[in-house]
């Protein structure tokens, strides 16, 4: 039994045994007809097939028909090809899943799934690309379907893909499926996919964050935007930005408004401040989500800068601008883990990103 490593997915690796609590009962039949990485399973059309086809034999051994015995040779051939030509498709299937947008726990985040067609003289016929149904807890992404792909042609396709939990995480499991040709059979084979993703904190509306909230608490001062600041680049324009940062020869280039981000404190510094826990225990994760969520409101509608102070100990210093934000929920996704092959992994991200 593979034993799951602390603030990282329990997901088996190498070919472990998954835990109890994250794998699915299978039928008997489903358990007999996998291994290495394959798995076939017989569709009820199958099953309609097969008992017709040992119907068909029985009776043309009692009758001696020549009729029947050509009908029963037809149908054990059909048998015999539909599964040589699904294990012919899903071997010759290849996929890479790739993280397009920030990912946040519980909700779904862009995913580009490229399907490619490793044989160099066959074309690649019906196969989809979705979840390993043998697991459970690990996430889930969106099906993509391929319907005829060239000799080493590669084809790529947008879905969803949602993690449920904070941290550093690997893709939900995946295989390659097919019912290629005749629907009998559904052959799987496994994705090696074995890229790992930042999941962020759960994000959700704040209502309140405003210039004078009294959300800020300690730490709050008044002033004009330092514009001595390091300029970070350029971002969309929101409410609460102000005119004087807008940068006007992006916007006529792009048709819209673009304000310049700047490195420098904004109009109110704001250190939020957490205190110790470990990753899991549910009043720990509720006071990480409430302060992402209050971090990504502020800096979003603008002037704020925003620190992060962990069990008294300022790890991020106050910033303000998309820049500020994503090293925030950088900070606020892994904190709390510990990783037993090197437990100054997390300082040192810390101090790194700090």
């Amino acid at each position: 039994m593979a034993r799951a490593r602390k603030g990282r997915d329990p997901r088996p690796e190498d070919g472990a045994t998954p835990s109890p609590a994250g794998r699915r009962k299978l039928s008997w039949m489903r358990r007999w007809l996998s291994a290495r990485g394959r798995s076939i399973e017989i569709t009820k059309a199958g099953f309609v097939f097969i008992s017709l086809t040992l119907a068909v034999g029985f009776a043309a051994i009692n009758s001696g028909s020549n009729l029947l015995h050509v009908i029963f040779g037809v149908q054990l051939g059909v048998i015999v090809a539909s599964g040589m030509l699904s294990e012919r498709m899903v071997t010759r299937t290849g996929a890479r899943r790739v993280v397009t947008s920030p990912l946040f726990a519980g909700a779904p985040g862009a995913l580009r799934v490229d399907t490619h067609n490793r044989s160099e003289r066959g074309v690649l016929y019906s196969v989809s690309i979705e979840d390993d149904d043998r697991f459970e807890g690990y996430g889930s992404m969106g099906p993509v379907f391929t319907l005829a792909l060239g000799p080493d042609e590669q084809q790529s396709q947008h879905t969803s893909v949602t993690l449920p939990r904070r941290g550093r995480h690997r893709l939900p499991p995946a295989v390659a499926v097919t019912r290629f040709p005749f629907g009998l059979f559904v052959k799987r084979k496994e994705i090696d996919d074995a890229a790992e993703v930042l999941v962020y904190p759960r994000i959700r509306p704040i209502p309140g964050i405003g210039r004078g909230s009294a959300v800020l608490g300690e730490g709050e001062s008044a002033g004009k935007i330092a514009r001595a600041g390091e300029f970070y680049g350029l971002d969309e324009w929101r409410r609460g930005h102000e005119l004087r940062r807008v940068h006007w020869p992006a916007t006529a280039r792009r048709g819209k408004l673009v304000v310049c981000d700047f490195e420098g404190e904004g109009d109110h510094t704001w250190i939020l401040e957490l205190g110790s826990g470990r990753a899991g225990e549910p009043a720990y994760e509720a006071a990480i989500e409430d302060l992402a969520s209050r971090a990504v409101s502020a800096l979003r509608e603008g002037g704020f800068a925003v620190g992060l102070r962990v069990a008294g100990e300022l790890v991020l210093p106050a910033a303000s601008g998309a820049a500020q934000e994503r090293r925030l929920l950088d900070l606020l996704a892994t904190v709390g883990f510990e990783d037993p092959r090197d437990p100054t992994e997390s300082d040192a991200t810390q101090r790194r990103v700090a």
